[in-house]
């Protein structure tokens, strides 16, 4: 096998990531590879001490926080959100009232999921977000399926600071980084300042520009807008899920029993989808096909970063990657499966192949599909669907318009590939309860819905 870490450079310069940190935990020992630049501006070199922005792989932080709550008899993850939330509110006041935290770490709530509206920077910014969530409606109802919801962690961060009586900065790190000994993990500019961090690139390989945003809002940072820290930091929370919860200096943060909380599956995603269910806020993979969810992570998305953490207990082997911008999804494919094929007896998998010729009536696809992030817009054109992706005015400073041409694998699965990308995207055509027009367009790991 190639060495991943001496590859590391190459790979860079082949799928066009201006920088780049990996963290690998193997046999009992952490491997560490930097390349690139922080910044293509500057041309500061990127090293293995960098912070990087590790955007939803905090999820996976705040469902421990939970978890921890859970165990001090704090919080529950059945009772109704208003147990701790009285005054929370939802343009839909049943819902509202039913939802619970399990709803929430598991994105089954249903309500619209990227709203990213800014509170401000303030302590109390994450109180100010959910008070602000009063108009916000559902995209399906809460329970019905798998729709990735930001705005649900926002909350779940409320509830963190409610039943722990600490505000979101000082909650986690006191909970989780200071635990783990992870210093440089950071939720404000003004902790990332102590080291060197990565900022963000817009734009395709090879056209690439800084971006002129380095934080999505503050107000959303349980849902990973602000985390920043080292490959090895991540792997250093893996390792505390892939030893029972005890953190590699031996001290304890979840029991097993939370542990396993969070590795049990919740509820599945549409088959063939580039994650195969999700527990408490973790995604979960059976990679080798034999019924049983072995592999766990996250990925994260920010303005120009992406990051992805991967960890199999089984074997022991964890993989953090962390990216400020280009293909970095490409290239995280093609380590994710050289590593952990060698090193763990597993391989990912990719999303499927179409069907060659496969028969299929456009006109029962075509039509706009929404939710408040974007708008996906399919057309018929020659027989062949196309899809048309258009962010919101909210969502346009991460990403421009999009066509992606769709080809089937079957009546309800279609693959495109997104200009500038390498890696199919799955597109699910989701019929209703009577299995008749279709409702929803599953892409993205989010749920939109047919609006006409």
């Amino acid at each position: 096998m190639s060495n991943p870490i001496l590859n590391l450079d190459t790979l860079c310069k082949e799928y066009g990531v201006p920088g780049a940190s990996i963290a690998i935990w193997s046999d009992n020992r952490l491997e560490e590879a930097a390349s690139g630049v922080v910044n293509l501006n500057t041309g500061v070199p990127a090293t293995r001490d960098t912070l990087f922005q590790i955007g939803s792989i905090t999820k996976l932080y705040v469902a421990a926080m939970c978890l921890q709550l859970v165990e001090e008899g704090k919080l529950t993850l059945d009772d109704p959100l208003r147990r701790w939330l009285p005054d929370f509110r939802l343009a839909d006041e049943d819902v509202a009232a039913r939802l619970t935290l399990r709803h929430l770490l598991t994105h089954q709530s249903g309500i619209e999921g990227d709203f990213f509206k800014d509170a401000g920077r303030g302590e109390d910014r994450i109180e100010k977000f959910v008070g602000m969530l009063g108009e916000l409606t559902q995209v399906h109802p809460p329970g019905a399926m798998f729709s990735y919801c930001n705005t649900g962690f926002v909350i779940a961060g409320r509830l963190i600071e409610v039943a722990g009586g600490t505000r979101w900065d000082k909650a986690i790190r006191s909970r989780v980084a200071k635990p783990l000994d992870t210093p440089a993990f950071s939720t404000l500019p003004e902790q990332a300042m102590r080291y060197l961090t990565a900022i963000g690139h817009l734009g395709a390989p090879g056209s690439l520009v800084v971006t002129p945003i380095a934080y999505l809002a503050q107000s959303n940072a349980p849902a990973g807008s602000m985390s920043m820290a080292r490959a090895r930091d991540v792997i250093a929370f893996a390792r505390m899920l892939m030893g029972g919860g005890f953190a590699p200096n031996g001290k304890r943060l979840l029991s097993e029993e939370s542990v396993a909380a969070m590795h049990k599956m919740n509820v599945t995603c549409p088959r063939h989808m580039n994650i195969d269910a999700i527990g408490l806020a973790t995604f979960l993979w059976d990679w080798d096909d034999n019924g049983r969810y072995e592999t766990f992570g996250h990925d994260g998305s920010t303005i120009g970063q992406a990051a992805w953490l991967r960890y199999h207990p089984t074997s022991g082997v964890a993989v953090a990657l962390l990216t400020n911008g280009g293909n970095g999804k490409g290239m995280a494919q093609v380590l994710m499966e050289e590593i952990f094929s060698a090193r763990a007896g597993v391989t990912p998998t990719k999303a499927p192949e179409p069907t060659p010729g496969y028969r299929f009536d456009a006109a029962h696809y075509v039509g706009r599909y929404r939710n408040v992030m974007e708008t996906i817009n399919v057309t018929a054109k020659e027989g062949r669907l196309v899809a048309t992706i258009t962010p919101s005015p909210a969502s346009a400073v991460i990403a421009g318009e999009k066509r992606v041409e769709l080809l089937p694998v079957d009546d309800e699965l279609f693959v495109g590939v997104t200009p500038g990308y390498t890696e199919r995207a799955t597109y699910h055509f989701l019929a209703g309860p009577d299995g008749g027009k279709i409702v929803y367009l599953h892409s993205g790991v989010r749920a939109h819905k047919r609006v006409e």
